[in-house]
């Protein structure tokens, strides 16, 4: 598989860049967010890391080996997983890519089903859909984000990572939820029950404490 491809940009438009590498250019598709970034570096040696697989019909005899490319690896990291989600094949998610990565992935960790509904292919029902896969697994592509930072992930004990996971579950955000659990934390040390912060963590919010 090729997972990392190093070129001069000849072009970048449509639904991809190509990459000329000694004579021989390669086609590759990027997200639509990716290409304002390709368009600024044409004639300039770039690397994509890059996702290959086969499109076409088996039964017609007709599969071309297709490849997939990201500005980071990070980008390609998050659209395995996007891909995952019923429904959504390559060419599909990388149209609903319309958005930097830090966006989508902050979307549905937040479970902000109206943002996800204006990425293209993307309507309610899949917008739910990536919500109830996804949430709960995408910190590593937030906190490099800045939606929650790593820093703050660390300063949770594991009864603390349980309460949240719960609270995430109940709807919440989890930036909000982080600094929710920390506060009532560091107001009463002896809270070791993953249950009873999530009970601290709404009378908090109810202004009861």
């Amino acid at each position: 598989m090729i997972v990392r491809i190093t070129g001069k940009l000849v072009s970048a438009n449509g639904d991809g860049a190509i990459l000329d590498r000694d004579g021989v250019c390669y086609e590759v598709f990027v997200p639509a967010f990716a290409l304002n970034a390709l368009s600024n570096k044409l004639g300039q040696t770039v690397t994509l890391h890059t996702i290959e697989y086969y499109e076409g019909s088996a039964m017609g005899g007709n599969i071309y080996p297709r490849l997939v490319g990201f500005l980071e690896q990070d980008d390609r990291l998050f659209f395995i997983e996007f891909i995952k989600v019923k429904g959504l094949g390559y060419r599909k998610a990388l149209r609903a890519f319309a958005q930097p990565v830090k966006n989508i992935a902050s979307a549905i960790e937040q479970g902000d089903i109206k943002l996800l509904s204006t990425l293209p292919e993307i309507g309610k029902r899949t917008a739910e859909q990536l919500v109830a896969s996804l949430r709960g697994k995408l910190d590593r592509f937030t906190w490099a984000k800045g939606t929650v930072t790593s820093g703050q992930m660390e300063n949770l004990d594991q009864i603390q990572r349980e309460a949240l996971e719960v609270l995430l579950q109940l709807g919440e955000k989890r930036s909000e939820a982080v600094d929710l659990i920390q506060k009532v934390c560091q107001a009463d040390e002896n809270l070791k029950d993953p249950a009873r912060i999530v009970e601290m963590v709404y009378k908090c919010k109810s202004g009861t404490i």
